[in-house]
C-alpha cells in the first residue's frame, strides 16, 4: 500500500507533537508499506527524519509555500498526482483542495463546535465576525475536501455531523499521552528554585481561549478571601507575554515554554493542575495530570466533562471565586485529592497509548483503501 501523509499544514501546538508520535510509531511497525510524508517547514526544523528507512520519503516544503496557502496547494497537488497513493491522510485539517485518492482528515477546530464558549463573550466584534466566517470556510472545506473524516471526541463527532450534515464516514480516535512520559530515561530535571507549599501547575500556550487572563483575579481571592500566602502558579509563559499586574509576582513563577523532555519533571514539582481553557477538542493535559497523579482544576465545559469524567473539580468558566474555591478546597482536604487522584488513574485506562491510537489511524486507512477499490 501507498499513502501520502500530509502535514503540510502543520506549523505550532499538539499538531505537531502527534505527527511526529505518529510518525515514530510507524517507524516501529516496520510495515511493508510506502509513507510519502509531506512536512511543513515546522515539521521539518523539529523532526530528524535521518533515522527513518526507506520505505518512508520525506518532502519538506519551503518558506514560500507555507506563507502561501495557493502555493502549498499547488505543491501538495503535484506530489499527489506524482505518487499516485492509495489514499492520503491530512492528519489535521481542513485540505483545500479536492485530490484524485481517497482523503481522510483529521479534525480538531473547536471554534466551529461550540459557539456558545464563553470565549466568544470576551473577544470584540470583528473577532466575532473573523471567528463566524472561519468557520464557514473551514466547515465548508471539511465537507468538500475529505472523503472521512476522524474527530477527537464522540461529542466533536456528533456535533459537527449533525451541524453540518456531515453524511461521508466518520470515525473517532481519542488523543492520548506523549510517549515521553513512558520513558524516564529521557527525563531532563526542572528544579523550581523558588517552590512553595503549594504549586499549581498552568500547562499553557500563549492562546485567548486558554483564559490565562482570569488567573490574577484567582490570585486576588485566594489572597484576600481565603487568606492563602504561601502559593505559587508555575505558568508555562514568559512573563512579558501577559502583563499581569505587578502585584501577582509574589504568587506566580514564570517559566517561559518548557521542553517536552522536562514537563514530567514540571509535574513533579506540582501539587495540582488547573485547566481553566474555554475552547478545546481535546488537551491532552488531563491525561498528562492524571498520569502523574494530580488532581484538576477545570472550567466546566462539555469536552473536559466528556474527557474528565468525574476526575476533576469542575469551575465555572469565567468565575474567579469558583477556580480559587476549587483549589483552596483541594489543598485542604487530604481525602478528597486522594479521591481525584484515584478517580483520574481509574478514567486514564478510557485511553490508550500513542500506539494504539496509530494502530486505529491504520484501520480506518485500510479500511478506506478497501472501500475504495471495491467501488471501481
Amino acid at each position: 500500500m501507498k499513502v501520502l501523509i500530509d502535514n503540510s499544514n502543520l506549523f505550532a501546538g499538539g499538531g505537531l507533537q502527534v505527527s511526529f508520535s505518529f510518525l515514530r510509531d510507524l517507524r516501529r511497525l516496520q510495515l511493508a508499506w510506502e509513507w510519502h510524508i509531506v512536512q511543513s517547514v515546522k515539521c521539518a526544523e523539529n523532526f530528524d527524519e535521518s533515522t527513518f528507512p526507506s520505505n518512508f520519503t520525506f518532502y519538506n516544503l519551503r518558506k514560500a509555500e507555507e506563507i502561501s496557502k495557493r502555493k502549498r496547494i499547488s505543491s501538495v497537488k503535484y506530489l499527489e498526482n506524482n505518487i499516485q497513493p492509495d489514499c492520503i491522510f491530512t492528519l489535521f485539517g481542513p485540505s483545500y483542495h479536492k485530490s484524485k485518492f481517497p482523503k481522510i482528515v483529521g479534525f480538531a477546530l473547536p471554534y466551529i463546535l461550540y459557539p456558545d464558549s464563553p470565549f466568544f463573550k470576551q473577544i470584540g466584534f470583528k473577532e466575532k465576525i473573523y471567528y463566524k466566517l472561519l468557520s464557514i470556510l473551514k466547515t465548508y472545506s471539511f465537507k468538500k475536501y475529505s472523503d472521512t473524516l476522524i474527530f477527537e471526541t464522540e461529542d466533536a463527532k456528533t456535533i459537527f455531523t449533525n451541524k453540518a450534515n456531515y453524511t461521508k464516514d466518520s470515525f473517532v480516535v481519542g488523543n492520548t499521552l506523549n510517549e515521553i512520559f513512558f520513558a524516564k530515561e529521557k527525563f531532563i530535571e526542572l528544579k523550581i528554585t523558588d517552590s512553595t507549599s503549594l504549586n499549581i501547575l498552568f500547562l499553557t500556550a500563549n492562546y485567548a481561549h486558554k483564559n490565562m487572563q482570569i488567573l490574577p483575579a484567582v490570585i486576588k481571592v485566594l489572597r484576600n478571601k481565603k487568606h492563602l500566602k504561601d502559593f505559587k502558579f508555575l505558568i508555562t509563559l514568559d512573563k512579558a507575554e501577559l502583563n499581569f499586574p505587578i502585584s501577582c509576582d509574589e504568587n506566580i513563577i514564570y517559566l517561559g515554554k518548557v521542553g517536552l523532555e522536562k514537563i514530567p519533571a514540571l509535574y513533579s514539582n506540582s501539587d495540582m493542575v488547573f485547566i481553566p481553557t474555554l475552547l478545546e477538542v481535546f488537551s491532552a493535559t488531563y491525561l498528562e495530570a492524571m498520569f502523574m497523579k494530580k488532581p484538576i482544576v477545570a472550567s466546566d465545559l462539555g469536552f473536559s466533562r466528556e474527557i474528565c469524567g468525574d476526575a476533576a473539580l469542575f469551575c465555572n468558566p469565567t468565575n474567579a471565586e469558583a477556580y480559587a474555591n476549587a483549589i483552596f478546597e483541594i489543598f485542604h482536604n487530604e481525602k478528597l485529592r486522594k479521591e481525584l487522584i484515584g478517580k483520574g488513574t481509574e478514567n486514564l485506562k478510557r485511553f490508550g497509548t500513542s500506539m494504539d491510537r496509530t494502530n486505529a489511524y491504520i484501520s480506518i486507512i485500510k479500511n478506506i483503501i478497501t472501500k475504495n477499490e471495491n467501488t471501481k
